[in-house]
C-alpha cells in the first residue's frame, strides 16, 4: 500500500510539473506577443507623430535640399578628380614608363612653340613670293599679314600658323630663302594645365550628371528651380574649361612664325650701288633735288599762311578802326599844341 502510495504521489508530482512548465512557456509566449503589439504600437504611433510633423520637416528639407546635393556632388567631383590626377602618367610619359609620341596619349607632353624670323633683303617681292609658296608646301597658313612702306624701307609683317610636324621644316625653308636672317625660337610647355583641366572636366561632368539625376527625381516647383540655376553654372564652367582646352591644343597643333620682311630704299648702300655718271647728269639731279627741296619748302609757306589767312583778316578788320582813331587822337594833339605855341608867340 505504502509503495502504491508513493507511485501515485510521484505521478501526480509530474503532472503538476508539466502543466507548471506548459503554464511557464504559454505565459512567455502570451508576453512576447504583448511586447510585439506594443512595439507595432509604438512604430505606429512614431510614424503617425513623423506623419504630423511631416510638412515642417519637408519644407526644411526641400530648402536644403540643393545644397546637400550640390555638397555631395561636390564631394564626389572632388574625389574623382582626385583619382584622376592620381591615375594620370607623368608628364612627356605614360603608363609604361616609356616616352609616348604626340597624340598618342591624352597626358603626352604638350608644348606651343612660337618663332620670331627678321629678313633683310635686296628684292622684298620676289621674298614675299618664296615665303608664300615655302608656307604652302609646309601645310601652313598666313593668319595675318600687313605691309608698309615708308621713304627709306618697304617692310611686311607675317604671322604664319604651320602644323607642328613641319615647324623645322619651314623653319629650314625659310633659312635657305635668307641665310643671313635673325631668328629666336620659345616653347610654352602646357602640360600640366592641360592634365589640370581634364581632371576639372571630369569633376565638372560628374557634378552635371548628379544634378540631372537629381532633377529627375525631384517633384517641387523649388527643387526644380535650384537644381536648374546650379546646373546652368555647372554647364557654363564646363563649356569655359572645353574652350581653354581646345584653344590649347589647337596652339600644340599648329606652331605659329612672326617674320618680317624688309628692304631699304634709298640707302647709302644703294646710292654706293649705282653707276655715277656723267658730271652734267649728277649736276641735274642735284639741281633737281634743290628744286624739289625749294618746292616743298614754298608749299609749305603757301599752306601755313593758307591755314593763318582766316586769322590775318580778323586781326585787319580790328586793328584799321584802332589804327584810324588813335591817328585821329594825334592829329588833335598836334593841332591843340600848334595853337598854343601860336598863342605864346602873340603874347
Amino acid at each position: 500500500m505504502k509503495e502504491e502510495r508513493s507511485r501515485s504521489g510521484n505521478g501526480f508530482r509530474v503532472a503538476i510539473n508539466r502543466r507548471g512548465a506548459r503554464l511557464l512557456l504559454a505565459s512567455a509566449l502570451i508576453a512576447s506577443a504583448l511586447a510585439g503589439c506594443s512595439s507595432a504600437s509604438s512604430d505606429k504611433s512614431a510614424s503617425e507623430a513623423a506623419k504630423s510633423g511631416a510638412p515642417t520637416a519637408n519644407s526644411a528639407q526641400h530648402e536644403s535640399v540643393s545644397a546637400g546635393a550640390a555638397d555631395q556632388a561636390g564631394g564626389e567631383a572632388q574625389n574623382a578628380a582626385a583619382a584622376s590626377s592620381q591615375n594620370a602618367p607623368p608628364q612627356g610619359g605614360s603608363f609604361t614608363g616609356q616616352t609616348a609620341a604626340e597624340g598618342d596619349d591624352a597626358y603626352s607632353r604638350k608644348i606651343i612653340y612660337r618663332a620670331n624670323l627678321s629678313m633683310q633683303v635686296e628684292n622684298y617681292a620676289d621674298t614675299e613670293t618664296r615665303v608664300q609658296e615655302a608656307v604652302k608646301r609646309s601645310g601652313g597658313y598666313v593668319l595675318q599679314f600687313n605691309e608698309s612702306t615708308s621713304a627709306s624701307e618697304k617692310s611686311g609683317t607675317f604671322v604664319i600658323k604651320v602644323p607642328a610636324n613641319g615647324f623645322q621644316s619651314l623653319l629650314v625653308e625659310l633659312e635657305k630663302i635668307n641665310p643671313s636672317m635673325r631668328k629666336s625660337m620659345e616653347g610654352q610647355d602646357v602640360t600640366e594645365e592641360y592634365v589640370d583641366l581634364s581632371s576639372r572636366l571630369k569633376a565638372k561632368q560628374l557634378v552635371e550628371s548628379r544634378l540631372i539625376s537629381f532633377m529627375e527625381k525631384a517633384t517641387k516647383a523649388d527643387e526644380l528651380v535650384a537644381f536648374s540655376s546650379e546646373l546652368g553654372k555647372v554647364q557654363e564652367e564646363i563649356e569655359r574649361i572645353k574652350g581653354r582646352m581646345r584653344y590649347l591644343e589647337q596652339n600644340v597643333s599648329y606652331s605659329t612664325i612672326d617674320l618680317r620682311i624688309a628692304q631699304k630704299i634709298g640707302s647709302a648702300e644703294a646710292i654706293g650701288a649705282q653707276e655715277r655718271g656723267p658730271l652734267a647728269k649728277r649736276a641735274s639731279a642735284a639741281l633737281q633735288g634743290s628744286l624739289t627741296v625749294l618746292n616743298v619748302v614754298l608749299q609749305g609757306i603757301v599752306v601755313v599762311l593758307a591755314g593763318a589767312l582766316p586769322i590775318l583778316v580778323l586781326l585787319v578788320i580790328v586793328a584799321i578802326p584802332l589804327w584810324w582813331v588813335r591817328r585821329r587822337r594825334k592829329a588833335k594833339l598836334a593841332s591843340v599844341r600848334q595853337r598854343l605855341a601860336e598863342e605864346n608867340k602873340t603874347e
